[in-house]
């Protein structure tokens, strides 16, 4: 096995195991909002476009973006445009061609366009502003699915969901590439 297949195959375990702790994530914010604020959980799924087969969606996801902002370098300019650019193609191919669901797509761009932004900031820095972009997310896909946010139950579980699923999938996809990066197998030929 080289090094590109090591690294391909790290990276695909690596967002394997990430979205099945979004999956679990989500359970834990459907029963806080559903509990807490009676707030129905597919209402809150469906606008986030998580409604069906999250944990391939967000694998997808979480598997394919850094795999293509890491070809950009390091250079800080290079890789927001890269961000940018690929979190515009994966939203429209999760909402045209994949899923043909505009929710997916919507959460799918701001959540890469949120990593990209993050992946600027580092340590605790970077979680910090993964969080408050993961709010900033989970808000504007409500909000974009018709939600009305000004309503207290819709902006708490806008809130929840920010800061229970979106703001950690912003996190890991910040994160994924440098820790794919520095996995010890990476080192080796």
């Amino acid at each position: 096995m080289n090094r590109t297949e090591k690294a391909l195959a790290i990276q695909l375990a690596a967002a394997i195991a990430a979205a099945v702790a979004l999956v679990v994530l989500q359970a834990i914010a459907g029963g806080v909002v559903s509990r807490a604020l009676e707030v129905s959980e597919a209402d809150l799924w469906t606008g986030l476009g998580l409604r069906r087969a999250a944990l391939f969606k967000v694998g997808l996801l979480l598997a394919v973006f850094p795999l293509a902002v890491e070809g950009f370098g390091a250079d800080a300019g290079r890789r927001v445009a890269a961000g940018f650019g690929v979190s515009a193609i994966l939203g429209w191919l999760g909402a045209s061609v994949v899923f043909a669901d505009k929710a997916t797509g919507t959460l799918f761009l701001l959540a890469g366009l949120g990593a990209t932004l993050a992946g600027l900031f580092e340590g605790w820095r970077r979680l910090a502003a993964a969080e408050a972009l993961g709010l900033v997310v989970a808000a504007t896909a409500l909000a974009s699915s018709g939600t009305s946010l000004l309503e207290g139950r819709n902006f708490f579980s806008a809130a929840v969901a920010g800061l229970l699923v979106t703001g950690p999938l912003v996190i890991a996809l910040a994160a994924l590439p440098e820790a794919v990066e520095r996995f010890p197998w990476q080192r080796t030929r």
